[in-house]
């Protein structure tokens, strides 16, 4: 625990609750875990503070990044990618690659294969594209003339002190010869992005992009805006299976205005601006089984959340 039991109890927090939220959390392959409520670290525990890759976390982080962008006037998030890089970057028709726009990347609604070939309807069909969304990211390059890094320390990472958060380059490589690229964070970096959303932006991001980021953007997969989750619609889809349509929301233990950046095994930032709270969780990757295939442990985020909300007021 970070604040000691008065505070804990002037907050209104059950001490027992917390300590069962954490116990839970180290006994669940947590790397790091975060919690602040109204501005006060409840938990900051840590195996170690090494930064790790957090996986699509990182498109909370860049849709931020598009924000800001737009907010400089560099790009609107209507604006078709066309406009913004050379054509023929897709296997689609001159016509249907000229519908692709910023937000149907935000939205991953590109009606496209990871080979950037035709599959589905642009702008109706949800389909996790994690190809297509990292050209986002050579879009800000070539609209500023610099690498992903050096914007993102500039813009955001800096301002509000990510000073362990960077990123790397992947082995797979993209139809055009770059590599993917991978974000490199630690839940305290992580909680601060999540505090700058509690604060609309803070001036950083404008206030109405934050507004929009966990907004349905899609009628197939409501429950998905620009990279960002929310929590408050009927149904949703996870990515990978975007073919099972799931009723209810993606954490029915949290509040229905919490908002996530979520990424694989279980790398996660929650934000919930009606109890002004932040919860950020890294994750190591388990170890390979005795078939080569990765173990996949339970999921973390449901149960925590059910033993956290009980602590809270």
């Amino acid at each position: 625990m970070s604040i000691d039991q008065f505070k804990l109890q002037h907050l209104g927090i059950d001490t027992e609750a917390l300590a069962a939220a954490l116990a839970y959390s180290r006994q669940g392959g947590t790397h790091q875990l975060v919690v602040q409520y109204k501005g006060e670290t409840l938990i900051d525990d840590a195996t170690s503070e090494e930064a790790i890759d957090v996986y699509a976390v990182q498109k909370g982080l860049l849709s931020l990044m598009i924000g800001i962008a737009e907010d400089k006037y560099l790009i609107e998030t209507c604006d078709c990618v066309n406009h913004l890089m050379d054509p023929e970057w897709t296997k689609l028709s001159r016509w249907d690659e000229a519908k692709l726009t910023i937000e149907t990347l935000l939205s991953m609604t590109t009606g496209m294969s990871d080979e950037l070939g035709p599959q589905g309807v642009i702008g109706e069909t949800w389909r996790y594209n994690n190809v297509a969304y990292n050209y986002l990211k050579r879009i800000l390059e070539e609209q500023t003339s610099q690498s992903l890094q050096a914007i993102s320390k500039a813009w955001l990472l800096d301002s509000i002190e990510m000073n362990q958060t960077h990123w790397i380059e992947r082995e797979q490589v993209l139809p055009d010869g770059r590599k993917l690229t991978g974000l490199m964070s630690t839940a305290k970096d992580m909680a601060k992005l999540g505090e700058l959303v509690l604060k609309r932006g803070d001036g950083l991001v404008p206030a109405y992009y934050i507004d929009d980021i966990a907004k349905p953007s899609s009628k197939e997969n409501p429950a998905w805006g620009w990279f960002w989750w929310n929590n408050n619609q009927d149904n949703f889809r996870w990515p990978m299976h975007e073919e099972k349509l799931i009723a209810g929301v993606p954490n029915p233990n949290a509040p229905a205005d919490m908002i996530s950046a979520r990424g694989a095994f279980q790398n996660f930032l929650n934000v919930v601006p009606s109890l002004q709270l932040v919860v950020a969780r890294t994750a190591k990757v388990p170890p390979k089984t005795s078939t080569t295939k990765v173990s996949r442990p339970p999921p973390f985020e449901p149960h925590f959340w059910k033993l956290l909300a009980k602590a809270l007021p």
